[in-house]
């Protein structure tokens, strides 16, 4: 990830005319809270899913007898609805996790761009021959 970085201007005899410190994206786009967030939604969304694949399975065990369509029992049918849920479920887990890395790359082009503004402040300063 992208920090802040502070640049000095130099005048032409060597002496520090400037300096300047990028603002900190942290304060506009923290990856760190935003990964806290998206693993609180991920414990939430999984709970429910178990919860609800739990059900469909207590409902196939428990009425087995009774769950039957057209002279088929729905049991197996019960059984795999709960493992696409599942599956889904790992896959919308996946798609969740990618909020992370979108977050961490909108966080280092706005570092990047407080960087650059920094530097620049301290190239317009008058006087100034040189930035590092």
């Amino acid at each position: 990830m992208s920090s802040p970085r502070t640049y000095r201007g130099y005048g032409s005899n060597n002496e520090l005319i400037v300096s300047k410190t990028g603002a900190d994206a942290n304060n506009q786009i923290n990856p760190a809270e935003v990964k806290k967030e998206i693993d609180n939604v991920k414990a939430v969304f999984d709970e429910q899913m178990k919860g609800i694949a739990k059900s469909l399975r207590d409902i196939s065990q428990d009425s087995a007898e009774a769950i039957i369509v057209e002279g088929t029992k729905m049991d197996g049918t019960i059984e795999e609805t709960a493992q696409v849920l599942s599956q889904l479920g790992a896959q919308v887990t996946q798609g969740i996790d990618e909020l992370h890395t979108y977050a961490i790359k909108a966080h280092d082009a706005l570092q990047d761009n407080n960087n650059a503004e920094a530097y620049n402040a301290c190239a317009r300063t008058n006087g100034v021959a040189r930035v590092e």
